[in-house]
């Protein structure tokens, strides 16, 4: 029997082994999805854990609102437009689709492709929100108008249907900011205990140094681009100075408590980044996917 089991024992660990390495080259070439908690505290008394994926799910719901609103081309305009309606309440959706009948021939007659960034969302009071938006507006012969607008929303809960999977109607939309020139943003975001704040950029994040780091949870997705995720698990009195290294770059930011007008979402675009400064002789420490990967894995990656 004891011949067998050092055989059946080394035989494992090379199997354990093989597929460790195969799984480990397949995330670090292919980090297309990563998903990283640092600073993970104690279970905390308060909001539950449904709070927080609720107003996840809101977020999700307003980000993919305002892309779809003011995102179209001349081809698809009606479509898209008339069955956005569904996620409205009936007196604006009665007023959408007025209005997009009245603009149908006009656009569809036109060559129009309109390009959509959502720049901000901050919420002003319960179920109220504000966004920023950049709008890139192509029109025939190669013209294109930059426009920025400004949009307040109010939504309300409703049954989940196959036509609104979200369970939430939109049921006010103004715009009480329209122009073609840039709004400047500030790079203190306010966030609220417990809710999540989301933050994109157009490179893949590398790594985020946090000061002080005990306050802050961190989450990182990256896809196309970078999303952060932030979540505070109670409030705190001092601002906490964050930086997202990219390859070549970095993003400089602080986040501080917030009760009202807290933001949900921010887009840092590629003209607020600064060249990445690494003193010479200094070496790279572990990159956030490394930190992924032995957490995901359980192995101790060396430098």
């Amino acid at each position: 029997m004891k011949k067998y089991l050092w055989p059946t024992l080394f035989a494992a660990s090379t199997i354990w082994a093989s597929v460790v390495s195969v799984l480990y080259w397949q995330l670090r070439s292919n980090p297309r999805v990563i998903a990283v908690t640092t600073d993970m505290s104690a279970t905390e008394k308060g909001r539950p854990q449904s709070f927080q994926v609720a107003e996840m799910e809101k977020v999700t719901f307003l980000r993919q609102y305002l892309d779809r609103y003011f995102t179209y081309d001349s081809n698809n305009f009606w479509q898209s437009q008339t069955s956005l309606t569904f996620l409205m309440s009936q007196s604006l959706r009665e007023k959408r689709i007025q209005e997009v009948q009245r603009l149908r021939d006009k656009i569809q007659s036109k060559s129009l492709n309109q390009k959509s960034l959502l720049l901000s969302l901050a919420q002003t009071a319960e179920n109220r929100y504000h966004a920023l938006l950049s709008l890139q507006i192509s029109e025939e012969r190669g013209k294109v108008n930059q426009l920025y607008v400004g949009v307040d929303l109010a939504i309300e809960s409703t049954d989940r249907t196959l036509e609104n999977p979200w369970g939430f109607l939109i049921t006010q939309m103004n715009f009480p900011q329209t122009s073609p020139d840039a709004v400047t943003l500030s790079s203190t975001l306010g966030i609220r205990e417990k809710a999540p704040l989301v933050i994109t950029f157009p490179c893949a994040i590398e790594n985020i140094e946090v000061n002080p780091e005990s306050v802050i949870e961190t989450k990182i997705t990256t896809l196309n681009v970078s999303e952060i995720q932030l979540t505070a698990a109670k409030k705190f009195a001092t601002a906490v100075t964050m930086i997202a290294f990219c390859k070549d770059k970095e993003y400089h930011f602080s986040v501080s408590s917030a009760e009202k007008n807290s933001d949900m979402f921010r887009a840092f675009t590629a003209d607020l980044a600064q060249m990445r400064k690494i003193p010479a002789g200094q070496k790279k420490g572990k990159d956030i996917y490394d930190k992924t990967i032995e957490n995901v894995l359980g192995i101790q990656i060396e430098n």
